[in-house]
């Protein structure tokens, strides 16, 4: 119906148009007007609005027929994302002399646009960032001497707007006063607006607060509902009081959030926090069905309004209308009731307050004549976001309080299961026992068995250290004939170095004696005050040589304690010592692998078999003790610490088949 009307009225200016029937008065000074108050120029402008699928440039706007101002034409609803109205009045000034300077004053707008016949002349509006706040209500023109021209104004609202249209033309001594008014009949506005966002804001970050000391999933969908009602305080702060805080983009995205996805965050709130989806599987089914509508709606909006395109034309609003997420509110309220959880009531009590005061200044002011003094309260009671941003606070207030009492629930809840847990380990005690009893039986066998095996592992520990305990005196035996030797000679010069030496070698002897592994760096520096000791004691009848591969890193390779040495000993008395020349020892240490360390020691003595020759000739006839204390540390330190050392030995011969020495091979897992 309100199609056909409105259409028989276009069919009816289009006619009048084509007759001249209407015409445009001007707007005539003849001076700078020196008014208290502002001057209504609705009478002056005619009027075009916009029924296209996409906005219209300039130049096709001054090709349309424009009819004379009317209030219901102009304020009429609509279902169309955006309403874009244009408005044409012509000033004359007649003035010779005086330039006139005037302000266009409108009610609010979203995106104002001045154009004279040369073109964009000025911009205005609550979402243009590019104007300072202040200057976001009027826009300003200059009127030359003796100059007509005709200005045409452009205003852009989204769906919804509820502020009726006004124009009026305004000095600038005029308009600071009526900035002062406006500033004084704001302040409540201000105070409440600030109050409402200030509580989300607190709601907010206790809600964070809580969700980090619980990491309660339920916190999650709060702490997204009430961040989200505190985006939308800022935006009424922002929109309504001109703070300039944010841009266009996100005045539309907040607004779309505020219309639809706000009821989607409190529905998955409420939904987990009373399990509706466990109580009411079907009824459940519906409301997610609700929320998904409710989302693609905020996306559809979003874009409409962000593009300027109208997707579904005059059947956008059907789209976007608030009709699904009303009755999703209502589902929930009627399922809340129903709910068995105890924190229903404070669930309910905070989502009605939201529907009253969302519902009560759209359906009670309408239907009854009130009067308006118009005062500082009055323009907190007009402003119809105050009630929304109002009831999402009550209801964010109300949540809180379900949380808080749901914690002392689950609080309660966990001391009774403590108790019962309690009751229950003890009758369980008793039970256990008597399997324990019977456990211990088997286990004691098993231990007994543990027990046996480390007490054999204990003992081949302290037989590895008895061993290495006698070779320590068998070194400083060695040691003392050497020093005896060269304190018969007379040489104090000779025994006070190897006196030096010699208490050197000790204290590393000492030093290595006490741990199981040492680092190869000791063990060497050890080994090489030993062969000094020796070359020494048989006047240099001794030479050596010990090569450790670069990549070896002698610090922090470690191996037990006096390993080589009793070999380096064995080569020097059974190899070197049968030659009357002596000869040379050589030492080489690499590493094949990660975890193993090879060591050869290759003497050019007499060999093994001419060795045992001259042993049996001996009169004393003594073994290598040294050599078989080592070869026993071995076979106990792969007992003891589970590895694999060997030793091997190897007769060296030249190319006649004759012995020319000795080399010993030992592989040290390390």
């Amino acid at each position: 119906m309100l199609k056909m009307k409105r259409l028989s009225f276009y069919i009816f200016i289009m006619l009048c148009s084509g007759l001249n029937l209407f015409a445009q008065d001007t707007i005539v000074f003849k001076s700078q007007p020196q008014w208290n108050t502002s001057m209504d120029i609705a009478s002056y402008c005619m009027f075009y609005e916009e029924t296209t699928d996409s906005p219209l440039g300039f130049e096709e706007v001054q090709q349309q027929v424009f009819v004379p101002f009317d209030m219901g034409l102009a304020s009429h609803p609509t279902n169309r994302p955006l309403l874009i109205q244009w408005y044409r009045v012509s000033i004359s000034n007649q003035s010779a002399t005086d330039t006139i300077h005037l302000r266009v004053i409108t009610s609010p707008h979203y995106f104002i646009r001045l154009y004279s016949s040369g073109g964009l002349i000025a911009k205005s509006g609550i979402y243009e960032s590019s104007v300072p706040s202040l200057k976001k209500s009027y826009i300003q023109i200059e009127l030359a001497p003796s100059a007509t021209e005709t200005y045409w104004l452009r205003t852009e609202d989204r769906q919804g707007h509820m502020v009726p249209p006004a124009l009026r033309l305004e000095p600038h001594f005029s308009y600071m006063n009526a900035l002062e008014d406006g500033l004084k009949m704001n302040r409540l506005v201000f105070l409440f607006l600030a109050l409402l966002t200030g509580c989300l804001l607190f709601i907010t970050v206790f809600a964070i607060y809580q969700y980090y000391l619980y990491r309660d999933k339920v916190f999650l969908w709060y702490i997204a509902y009430t961040l989200s009602a505190l985006l939308t305080g800022f935006f009424w702060m922002d929109i309504r009081l001109g703070l300039d805080m944010f841009s266009s983009f996100f005045h539309d995205l907040v607004f779309s959030i505020f219309l639809f996805l706000i009821p989607v965050m409190y529905s998955l709130f409420i939904g987990n926090i009373l399990k509706l989806s466990s109580q009411f599987r079907k009824v459940w089914r519906g409301v997610q069905f609700l929320m998904a509508v409710a989302i693609a709606q905020m996306l559809i909006a979003f874009i409409t309004m962000r593009t300027g395109r109208f997707v579904f034309t005059d059947y956008y609003g059907y789209f976007v209308s608030v009709i699904p997420v009303s009755v999703l509110n209502i589902i929930l309220l009627v399922l809340t009731v129903f709910s068995k959880e105890k924190v229903k009531w404070f669930m309910f009590t905070g989502l009605l307050s939201l529907l009253v005061l969302w519902c009560m200044p759209i359906l009670i002011f309408p239907a009854i004549n009130i009067q308006w003094k118009w005062n500082a309260m009055t323009m907190v009671l007009v402003f119809l976001p105050f009630y929304s941003l109002l009831g999402l606070t009550i209801e964010a207030i109300c949540f809180s309080f379900a949380l808080s009492y749901r914690s002392k629930l689950v609080l309660i809840e966990k001391n009774n299961l403590q108790e019962q847990y309690n009751l229950q380990l003890q009758g369980e005690l008793s039970k256990r026992t008597a399997e324990l009893e019977e456990q211990i039986k088997l286990v004691e066998e098993q231990k007994l068995q543990q027990v046996q095996s480390s007490f054999e592992q204990k003992i081949a520990e302290t037989e590895m250290t008895a061993l290495r305990a006698q070779m320590n005196p068998h070194f400083i035996f060695n040691c003392l004939n050497s020093i005896n030797l060269y304190t018969l000679e007379n040489n104090s010069m000779a025994a006070a170095e190897y006196l030096t030496k010699f208490s050197q070698l000790i204290r590393l002897v000492l030093e290595n004696s006490r741990t199981e592994k040492i680092a190869l760096q000791k063990e060497l520096e050890a080994l090489r005050l030993y062969i000094d000791l020796e070359a020494m004691r048989f006047k240099e009848k001794v030479k050596y040589q010990i090569n450790v591969s670069s990549g070896i890193d002698q610090q922090y390779t470690e191996l037990p304690p006096l390993l080589i040495q009793p070999y380096v000993e064995n080569a020097i008395w059974h190899g070197l010592m049968q030659k009357k020349e002596g000869g040379n020892i050589v030492i080489n240490i690499t590493q094949p692998t990660e975890s193993s360390l090879l060591v050869e020691i290759s003497d050019d003595g007499v060999g093994r078999e001419q060795a045992a020759l001259y042993k049996s000739k001996s009169a004393t006839k003594q073994k290598s003790f040294g050599l078989k204390m080592t070869s026993e540390r071995i076979e106990m330190i792969n007992q003891v610490y589970d590895i694999n050392a060997t030793v091997e030995v190897v007769d060296l011969k030249d190319g006649l088949d004759n012995a020319c020495g000795t080399r010993v091979i030992i592989k040290i897992p390390v």
